[in-house]
């Protein structure tokens, strides 16, 4: 019997319909065989393009540089305000696109988003910091959302590993849904939604893929993709700026857990992976817990999701949990 589930952190309704499912199996992904070569890489270190690119942030491991191509402008002219402003006699509203957008480029051409060391992740996760306090103190925007894109089906259009993050002068549509519905929870309860959710899973344990003293992982219970895995910090914090770098790499130690078992269980699959945090319109909240969100792109939506917005899950988040610990799959 397929079941309706509500997402305790956005009230969005979705259905998990387990009977149309295919067996685990059926979902490992063909081998992906790069075609782009350090040569013709632009991201690569000693490249000409690399040579003269600006570099914002530089490591061991990675480099930040702007995008060439940004859907949101670090622009300090005056006249591209962020105020919205009426076109078409007054009928439409619009605005400046402004913030900023980096791409956060791993050094190593050949290493995979699956394999990436603690060094890699340590790395990469204080970067992201950083540009948090970067775009959020010096440049004044709205919001920041780092994000990855791995495998061309989640939309990396370069095959070189790299991480983007979007500085926007609004806060995106489904933060907002978050904010406000966690809001209400915490009204009516007196509780973070999020730490309830910790708490949770941690009682009934079915779902937990990974934990250890600062970070839990876990497939989500009302999943809109095949093996949807959300990471909390057990500690309630409202800011991923605000973790201490010894606590980001007790999260490396995480992701590098979670990605290998995906990779190992489902071949390597294309993927999204994204940061919620709390908008700097907002002050440190008790409701609003920042989180990590990973997102297999192993099935795509089909008109009725695209017009209801309800979205069919055809594989059980419980399920999707015990494959991944890598216990025996049975008819």
């Amino acid at each position: 019997m397929p079941q309706l589930r509500q997402n305790i952190i956005t009230g969005d309704w979705v259905v998990i319909a387990p009977e149309r499912a295919k067996r685990p199996t059926d979902y490992i992904t063909a081998d992906t065989v790069k075609v782009q070569s350090k040569t013709d890489c632009n991201f690569c270190v000693g490249r000409s393009a690399f040579e003269t690119r600006i570099k914002k942030y530089d490591t061991e491991h990675i480099y930040i540089m702007p995008n060439k191509f940004p859907v949101f402008v670090e622009n300090g002219d005056a006249k591209n305000t962020p105020r919205s402003y009426k076109v078409e006699e007054e009928f439409y509203r619009a605005r400046f696109s402004t913030g900023g957008h980096d791409v956060v480029v791993i050094k190593n051409h050949n290493i995979d988003l699956p394999h990436f060391t603690r060094p890699i992740w340590v790395d990469l996760l204080e970067a992201f910091k950083k540009r948090y306090q970067y775009f959020d103190k010096e440049k004044d925007v709205v919001y920041t959302m780092p994000i990855y894109n791995h495998g061309r089906e989640a939309g990396a259009s370069i095959e070189h590993p790299h991480a983007q993050i979007f500085a926007s002068n609004i806060i995106p549509n489904n933060i907002s849904t978050e904010i406000h519905h966690t809001e209400k929870y915490f009204e009516h309860n007196g509780t973070c939604a999020f730490c309830d959710l910790i708490k949770h899973e941690k009682e009934f344990k079915k779902r937990i893929v990974f934990e250890n003293k600062d970070f839990i992982a876990f497939t989500f219970y009302a999943a809109r993709f095949p093996f949807e895995v959300w990471i909390l910090p057990k500690m309630h914090n409202s800011r991923y700026e605000n973790e201490s770098n010894n606590k980001l790499a007790n999260l490396s130690d995480c992701l590098i857990d979670v990605f290998k078992r995906l990779n190992n269980a489902l071949n390597d699959p294309p993927l999204n992976f994204f940061i919620h945090n709390l908008p700097n319109t907002i002050t440190e909240t008790d409701y609003f817990h920042w989180h990590l969100e990973i997102a297999p792109r192993i099935t795509g939506y089909g008109g009725y999701e695209m017009g209801s917005g309800n979205i069919i899950d055809v594989f059980s988040p419980e399920l999707a949990a015990k494959f991944l610990r890598g216990k025996k799959w049975k008819n």
